[in-house]
């Protein structure tokens, strides 16, 4: 869709008055979210970079994570049937954004031209658009313009990626769970068109990120450029992350991370037997808060709890982990969330895409 239109309809939310019907997408318990108070909100001032409003939890990425998670729950919505009519303008006026002040966090890591639009190589960032655009070419609603981007886009990940095992998200750091979204989005673009080069590419990168995970003393945190640990300690936010984003091209990794999430961090709440929550840190290991873990509870860590979420999505056989871990989100509050997605809008996107995740 040209980006005058994509301009219209972001005028259209903004603007009071508007004639079009109120739009909603649904939850599986029931529960609406304000469609057109969340888009309003991401694309016009946009996602606040702290976890919850917390100072104290800083977000650096939540704008184009705004985005991304958006942007994916409303593909979803589309292959089930229930996304709003407009939904062509709404992807359109995400990827917009995400191609245009969503970068700024990522300057740090330089950039390249790619299909004419100069962008980060940040690891992370490419991840996120290389899956956004996989999402619209998935639903059905990608333009030439999308493809061409798409095909482009890919195509430099995968001989980045041939270069150095894995790469980084700032500057020169390297975690190895934000290599996760481009390999998948790697292995969608192969599957999606038709490209050998990206689904072998996307594989070699999942079988190195699982290889990894059977380090001694778990799934590392960060490594250098030449893959040596800089931080081994396994985190839960990380597995969940990671097993999270496999999940969304089917990759059978995911279901090997999300199993290791499940067995050393996560367990049912004894005051709740119907719930469940996900450690940051191992058993044992009393460490505090920090701005990958957002608040920790008791033990237990928001981000890795949330993102369980997501990460039990891997496999059918994870609903009863998926229903207890909703729960526990219900219990501690997250419909105040959902119901004002203009004042909690990365939180609402990430409930979205947690909660409607399907393998594409």
């Amino acid at each position: 869709m040209p980006r005058l239109a994509a301009f219209v309809l972001v005028l259209s939310l903004l603007l009071p008055g508007r004639a079009m019907p109120a739009a909603t997408l649904e939850l599986a318990d029931g529960q609406s979210v304000d469609l057109d108070a969340l888009q309003r909100r991401v694309v016009g001032p946009g996602c606040s970079g702290k976890l919850l409003g917390l100072k104290e939890h800083p977000f650096s990425e939540a704008q184009v994570s705004c985005d991304a998670f958006l942007s994916f729950a409303l593909v979803q919505a589309s292959l089930e049937g229930k996304a709003p009519p407009d939904v062509r303008e709404r992807l359109e006026a995400l990827l917009t954004d995400a191609l245009g002040r969503a970068r700024s966090p990522f300057r740090n890591t330089g950039s390249t031209q790619v299909a004419g639009h100069s962008l980060p190589r940040s690891v992370l960032y490419r991840g996120f658009l290389l899956l956004m655009l996989a999402g619209v070419e998935r639903a059905g609603l990608a333009s030439e313009e999308h493809r061409t981007l798409f095909d482009a886009l890919a195509a430099q990940t995968a001989e980045a990626v041939a270069k150095q095992p894995l790469l980084p998200s700032f500057g020169e750091r390297i975690w190895p769970c934000d290599n996760a979204l481009a390999a998948s989005g790697l292995l969608l673009h192969g599957r999606l068109r038709g490209s050998e080069a990206s689904r072998a590419a996307g594989e070699r990168w999942v079988a190195h990120l699982a290889k990894l995970s059977e380090t001694p003393g778990g799934f590392p945190t960060q490594v250098d450029a030449k893959g040596r640990i800089l931080k081994k300690t396994p985190r839960g936010t990380v597995l969940a992350w990671t097993a999270a984003f496999l999940a969304m091209s089917g990759a059978p990794a995911a279901r090997t991370f999300a199993d290791v999430l499940l067995k050393d961090f996560c367990e049912h709440v004894p005051l709740f037997p119907s719930a469940a929550a996900c450690r940051e840190w191992p058993r044992g290991m009393e460490r505090g808060a920090d701005a990958s873990s957002g608040p920790i509870i008791g033990g237990y860590g928001q981000g890795a709890t949330a993102l369980a979420i997501a990460a039990t999505r891997a496999s059918e056989e994870l609903a009863g982990w998926h229903t207890a871990l909703r729960t526990t989100a219900v219990l501690g509050g997250i419909q105040k969330h959902v119901s004002q997605p203009g004042k909690f809008p990365l939180e609402t996107s990430l409930y979205l895409w947690a909660t409607s995740l399907r393998p594409w």
